[in-house]
């Protein structure tokens, strides 16, 4: 019994993270779902300041325990620098919003397009990635990432044909514009999260607060309007995109990466577009045919080649300042020194 939950114990950071990855691929059906009894801004609105207003008493919360703890230092904050604050709000302003225009055109893109079509193409922001930090960095990309982008775009190509070649449809074509502001939306958090004296918490909080007031103004009307036709699986699916794919994931993936290492983080979080497929497939009944079929298994293959493509040319790039690419949810920021910037 001891050495099981010790092995239990040992394991317990890759299956927190195993589990946000499935959550977060659930996150596309349940938007997709929402916003047919609603609307895109209204579900926007309904993710967004529900998760803003519990991390903002999560903010309180720690605050008033650090200001009250006998011995603790006068910041009121382990660790914090001065001025931390206002930096978290003056990055956490401009990240906000990139974060919310990504959302957006997640969650837009979603109702015109298939849950597992939205999953797997916004895994190609892993690929992205590392193409706005060539090009910032003035250095080439390896073949190894190369060689994963050109298999991308062919996955990408039978994704989005259906029965045959055609042109991505608007929602495939607002997802791949959301995977690259989702890529550069990963950059910029990293290099604000490796800052002396950084609070990730209070910086997710700013981010989460700045589309929380934007989808407010945009959704709360459409939101007031459908929501008293809403019933359990709505309320459910509001829980689930609020509670568990912002608050639950962001603080799971905060405790789990301080117990394991980035890479194997990396490798657990990016398996979102496998959970995503399944999910649409099993329990939305989606179809994307053969041609789709093979182009989700040479995506899925392209982005975890392209996964370890990037750590190694990352590694091989020391001392760059590491940083991170994206994977959900939609996320969300991690401990120096990689970031997920994924709120599923």
């Amino acid at each position: 019994m001891t050495t099981l939950r010790g092995a239990l114990r040992a394991q317990s950071p890759d299956l927190v993270l195993l589990g946000i990855a499935v959550v977060w691929g659930g996150s596309y059906l349940a938007s997709k779902d929402l916003a047919a009894a609603s609307s895109a801004a209204a579900v926007m609105c309904a993710r967004f300041v529900p998760a803003a207003v519990l991390l903002l008493g999560l903010c309180a919360a720690r605050r008033a325990g650090a200001l009250g703890g006998a011995g603790r230092a006068s910041t009121g904050r382990r660790g914090a620098a001065p001025g931390a604050l206002r930096r978290s709000l003056r990055a956490g302003v401009t990240l906000g919003a990139l974060r919310a225009a990504t959302i957006a055109l997640e969650t837009v893109g979603v109702t015109l397009t298939s849950a597992a079509n939205a999953g797997l193409l916004i895994g190609l922001s892993v690929l992205i990635t590392p193409l706005i930090e060539a090009a910032r960095l003035r250095r080439p990309l390896s073949r190894g990432l190369i060689g994963s982008i050109l298999l991308a775009v062919v996955g990408v190509g039978l994704l989005v044909s259906g029965g045959g070649l055609t042109a991505p449809n608007p929602g495939d074509a607002l997802i791949l514009c959301a995977a690259v502001t989702r890529a550069g939306l990963g950059v910029a958090e990293g290099r604000t999260a490796a800052q002396p004296g950084s609070d990730v918490i209070a910086l997710t909080t700013v981010e989460l607060s700045v589309g929380a007031v934007a989808f407010a103004i945009v959704g709360g009307g459409p939101l007031l309007a459908a929501i008293g036709g809403f019933g359990p699986a709505q309320w459910a699916g509001i829980a689930y995109l609020v509670l568990g794919c912002t608050i639950a994931a962001f603080l799971g993936t905060l405790w789990a990466t301080r117990r394991t290492s980035a890479s194997r983080a990396g490798i657990l979080l990016g398996t979102e577009p496998i959970w995503a497929l399944g999910i649409a497939v099993v329990l939305a009944g989606e179809r994307i045919g053969v041609p789709g079929l093979i182009g989700a298994v040479v995506l899925i293959g392209a982005t975890l080649w392209g996964r370890r493509a990037e750590r190694l040319w990352r590694e091989r790039a020391l001392p760059i300042a590491d940083t991170a690419p994206d994977a959900g949810d939609d996320a969300l920021p991690e401990p120096a020194p990689r970031v997920r910037p994924d709120l599923g």
